[in-house]
C-alpha cells in the first residue's frame, strides 16, 4: 500500500491565509460595499424611480441632491471647525502647556465611546430647549433653534455642534501623539535661531506633523459624512443623507436609499484613498520662500507671540470650548433628568415625570430592559466573534506583504456611512439577496461584525509593531516550541493589552451605534435605537432616563479607555 505524504506546511499555511481572508471578505467588507453592486445590478429600476417616477417624476433625484449637498456642507464646515479647534488644542496637551492636559485629553476620548443618539438628544436638550443651559441664563427658549443655520454655508448650527462634537477626537488624537512622538528637539533649534513660538510652529513643526493632520482630517470628514445617530436628534426639518437613506427605507423606497447610499460610500471612499499620497507631498520638505508675505507673517507671528494676555486668552477659549462640547451637554442631561424625576418642573403633573413613565403606568422599564439585554448581546456576540476573526487574521498576515493591504481595506468598513451599511447588509442577507437573515437581533450581530472587526484588528496590529516580539519567538523555537506554540504562549500574551482595548473600543462602538442597527434590528430594538422611538413619541422623560443611562456607562469606562488606549 503506498503511503500518502502529508501536504507541504506552506500549502496548509496558504489554505488557512485564503480561508480567513475569505471569511474576512464576507462578514467586514462584503456588508459595506454590496449596495454599489446592488445598485449596478438594478440600475433600470433605479433610475425609473429616481428620474421617472409616476407622480413626482425627477423629484425624488432632486431630493438626493439637496441631501447630499447639505451633507458635504455640513462635513466641509465641521472639519474647518474641527482644523482651528483640534491643531491648537493638540499642541497644547502634547507640550503639556496648559493645567490638566490629561484630563483634556481624557475629555477628549469621550466623544469615541458615547452612544451617538443619546449624545445627540443631549445636545438638543441642551442647546436646543428651554430646559438646558437657556434655564441657567434665565431665557425661556433654546439658545439655538433646529431650523438655526450659520449665513454663507447655511449649515444648521445644531448639526455643527453634535457633529463637531463628535468628530473633533479623530483629529485630536492623532496629531496629539504625531506631536508627542516629535518631540520638542526641533523647536528649540528654531528658537534659537530667533524665530517666534508661532513662526516655529508653523515652519517647523506643522510640516512635520503634516500626514497625522491629513489623515485626521479626512477620519473627521468621513465620521460626518455617516454620522447618523445624533444627526437623526438634531436634524428638525433637515435631511442630511445618513437621515435620508433612512427615511427613505422606512417609505420602503429601497431602489433610491440605494442609489444615495452608493454615492456616500464612493464619496467617502475617494477622500480616503488619496490620503497616503497628499499626506507625504504636503509641505515637507519644501522650502519658504522669503516674501513680502512671509516677512509680514513673521512680523505679525512675532507680535502675537510676544503677547502673553492674547496667548493665555487664546489658551483658554480653547479649552472651554472643548469643555462645553462635550461635558456641557451630559451635565445638562443629568440636570434635566433629576428635574423631571417625579413630574414634570413647569406644569407639576405626575405623568410628566421619570418615574411615572419608566417604573409607573407608561410601562418603559420592560422597554428598556428588554433594549438593554438585546444591546448586550449585539455588541458582546459581535465583538466576540470580531475578536476571534481578528486574531485568525492577524496570524494569517503578519510579518507578510499582505499587512499593510490588509489594514488599507479593513479601513473601508469604519469610513462607509452607518446606515447606507446597514441598507448594503440588508440587502445583501435579507430576502432580496442571500436570504440568509432577516431584520432581527442575528442580523444586527452580522451588521456590526463590519465595524467591531476593523476597530480589534487595528489596535492588534498596532500593538504588534510596538511590542515587536519576534525576538521571544525565536527564544522559544530554539527551546523546542512549534510556530503555533510561541504564537500561543508568548506573541498573544504580549499582545493582550492591544487586545484589550480593541475589545473595549468594539464592544462600546457596537453599544452606541444607531444608523446601521435601523436598517437591520426588525422589532429586536437596542437602547441607541429606543431613544429616537423615545424622541420621537414625545416621551422625554423616558428619553433624559435612557440618555442618562447611556451616557453614564461611557463615562463609567472611559477611565479604563484611557488607561489601555493611551
Amino acid at each position: 500500500m503506498s503511503s500518502v505524504r502529508a501536504p507541504p506546511r506552506r500549502i496548509l499555511r496558504l489554505l488557512y491565509a485564503a480561508s480567513v481572508l475569505a471569511a474576512t471578505g464576507f462578514l467586514v467588507l462584503a456588508p459595506p460595499l454590496y449596495v454599489v453592486a446592488y445598485v449596478l445590478m438594478h440600475a433600470g429600476q433605479v433610475a425609473e424611480e429616481a428620474f421617472r417616477h409616476y407622480i413626482v417624476g425627477s423629484e425624488y433625484w432632486r431630493m438626493i441632491v439637496r441631501a447630499l449637498l447639505l451633507s458635504f456642507r455640513l462635513s466641509l464646515t465641521t472639519l474647518a471647525v474641527d482644523i482651528l479647534l483640534g491643531v491648537p488644542l493638540a499642541y497644547l496637551i502634547a507640550r503639556r502647556r496648559v493645567r490638566g492636559s490629561l484630563l483634556l485629553e481624557s475629555v477628549s476620548t469621550l466623544a469615541l465611546v458615547l452612544p451617538t443618539s443619546a449624545f445627540g438628544f443631549a445636545i438638543l436638550v441642551a442647546w436646543g430647549s428651554p430646559y438646558g443651559v437657556a434655564s441657567l441664563l434665565r431665557i425661556n427658549r433654546g439658545l439655538v433653534s433646529p431650523e438655526q443655520a450659520i449665513p454663507l454655508v447655511n449649515v444648521p448650527i445644531l448639526l455643527l455642534l453634535a457633529h463637531v462634537s463628535l468628530t473633533l477626537p479623530y483629529l485630536l488624537r492623532p496629531l496629539t501623539a504625531a506631536l508627542e512622538s516629535l518631540g520638542e528637539a526641533y523647536e528649540l533649534v528654531s528658537r534659537s535661531l530667533g524665530a517666534s513660538p508661532l513662526t516655529t510652529f508653523r515652519r517647523v513643526t506643522l510640516p512635520l506633523v503634516l500626514p497625522s493632520l491629513v489623515s485626521g482630517a479626512v477620519l473627521s470628514l468621513t465620521r460626518s459624512l455617516g454620522e447618523t445617530g445624533a444627526t437623526l436628534m438634531v436634524a428638525g426639518v433637515n435631511v442630511p443623507a445618513s437621515v435620508a437613506i433612512v427615511r427613505l427605507v422606512g417609505a420602503l423606497r429601497f431602489g433610491l436609499a440605494s442609489a444615495l447610499a452608493s454615492l456616500m460610500v464612493l464619496a467617502a471612499m475617494s477622500l480616503v484613498l488619496p490620503v497616503e499620497l497628499l499626506s507625504r507631498r504636503m509641505w515637507v520638505g519644501r522650502e519658504v520662500r522669503e516674501s513680502r508675505l512671509e516677512r509680514a507673517l513673521v512680523a505679525l507671528e512675532g507680535r502675537l507671540s510676544s503677547a502673553p494676555l492674547l496667548a493665555s486668552a487664546f489658551k483658554s477659549a480653547c479649552v472651554l470650548t472643548l469643555l462645553l462640547l462635550l461635558l456641557a451637554p451630559v451635565a445638562i442631561v443629568v440636570k434635566v433628568t433629576a428635574e423631571y424625576w417625579s413630574c414634570d418642573p413647569y406644569t407639576g403633573r405626575v405623568e410628566g415625570g421619570v418615574l411615572y413613565q419608566v417604573f409607573g403606568p407608561s410601562g418603559y422599564l420592560p422597554l428598556i430592559a428588554r433594549a438593554a439585554v438585546n444591546s448586550l448581546v449585539v455588541a458582546g456576540t459581535s465583538t466576540l466573534v470580531a475578536t476571534y476573526l481578528s486574531v485568525l487574521l492577524f496570524t494569517a498576515v503578519r510579518g507578510t506583504r499582505l499587512a499593510p493591504v490588509v489594514r488599507a481595506l479593513l479601513r473601508v468598513p469604519l469610513i462607509v456611512p452607518t446606515s447606507a451599511t446597514g441598507l448594503s447588509a440588508l440587502l445583501l442577507y435579507g430576502e432580496g439577496g442571500l436570504n440568509v437573515a432577516r431584520p432581527s437581533v442575528w442580523l444586527t450581530i452580522l451588521v456590526h461584525l463590519a465595524f467591531t472587526t476593523p476597530v480589534v484588528f487595528e489596535t492588534l496590529m498596532s500593538a504588534y509593531e510596538s511590542v515587536r516580539p519576534e525576538v521571544y519567538e525565536e527564544v522559544a523555537r530554539t527551546l523546542g516550541a512549534t510556530p503555533y506554540d510561541a504564537l500561543e504562549t508568548v506573541t498573544l500574551p504580549m499582545l493582550k493589552r492591544g487586545i484589550a482595548a480593541g475589545v473595549l473600543l468594539a464592544f462600546l462602538s457596537s453599544l452606541g451605534e444607531t444608523g446601521a442597527t435601523m436598517m437591520v434590528m426588525g422589532s429586536d430594538v437596542t437602547l441607541t435605537v429606543l431613544v429616537v422611538n423615545m424622541a420621537e413619541a414625545m416621551a422625554v422623560p423616558a428619553a433624559l432616563f435612557t440618555s442618562t443611562l447611556l451616557l453614564a456607562c461611557a463615562l463609567a469606562v472611559l477611565p479604563l479607555i484611557r488607561r489601555l488606549v493611551g
